[in-house]
């Protein structure tokens, strides 16, 4: 039985062979490539630092757009603040000192009181506020015969009398006679004059009672009621003083 060769025998014609038919190979189509480099296996792997640059430009990316597109949505609108309108200061007119305000009233007080005068009362004052606007009555003053609640009319004069005194409508008598009854004033011919100089009467009710009387001439002395600022409590007073 033959005896096989040695492995140590064959490996030169072994290897030989081999390079024999690597020339005849690179020859006829190149040299053939030899292994890779094992650096070139992982040719796409990244490393930690690149890695973590490339996720923070992504994020500023994504957030550029995203900017970009809130930016592009619509809002709520802006309320612009609308200035305050300016006005010019209404022109100061001086005031006529003479002229008498709406709601006043002109009242003349004289007789016996302390401050005799012209004076200016709220609308709705009455006979009371005029003696206080007046410095008040004197002592000597005859107040029963005044109607302290009475509302003034503007215009109007209040008489204050003392005791005996008579209004001016009476006549004057002397010295130890008897006196007579008052003048009596005849409303329907009477003039200003000796209408204003009844009591409560004055200058503005004495024109009321002849623009009145000038279209509806007096009937009896209750008529009196029916013209602006009579009331009945100073017709109770004119009552024994006038007639028709």
């Amino acid at each position: 039985m033959p005896h096989a060769p040695a492995p140590h025998a064959l490996a030169p014609r072994t290897s030989g062979a081999l390079e024999d038919a690597a020339r005849r190979y690179a020859t006829a189509y190149g040299e053939l490539p030899g292994p890779e480099p094992r650096r070139r296996r992982y040719r796409w792997a990244l490393d930690v630092r690149t890695a973590v640059v490339a996720v923070v430009a992504l994020a500023l990316v994504a957030g550029g757009v995203a900017l970009r597109v809130a930016a592009g949505r619509p809002g709520a609108p802006v309320v612009l603040p609308v200035p305050a309108p300016t006005t010019s200061a209404p022109a100061q007119v001086e005031a006529d000192p003479d002229a008498t305000v709406v709601g006043e009233l002109v009242v003349d007080v004289v007789g016996a009181v302390t401050h005799p005068g012209v004076v200016r009362l709220p609308a709705g004052a009455r006979v009371v506020d005029a003696l206080a606007a007046a410095g008040g009555a004197l002592p000597e003053a005859d107040l029963p015969r005044l109607n302290l609640a009475r509302p003034l009319v503007d215009g109007e004069q209040v008489v204050v009398l003392r005791p005996g005194e008579q209004p001016a409508s009476a006549a004057t008598v002397p010295d130890g006679a008897a006196p007579d009854a008052p003048a009596v004033v005849d409303l329907n011919t009477a003039d200003a004059a000796a209408l204003d100089a009844l009591p409560g009467i004055g200058p503005v009710l004495a024109a009321r009672i002849v623009e009145y009387r000038a279209e509806h001439p007096f009937g009896t002395v209750d008529d009196l009621e029916d013209v602006p600022g009579i009331g009945p409590t100073l017709l109770e007073e004119l009552r024994d003083l006038v007639r028709v």
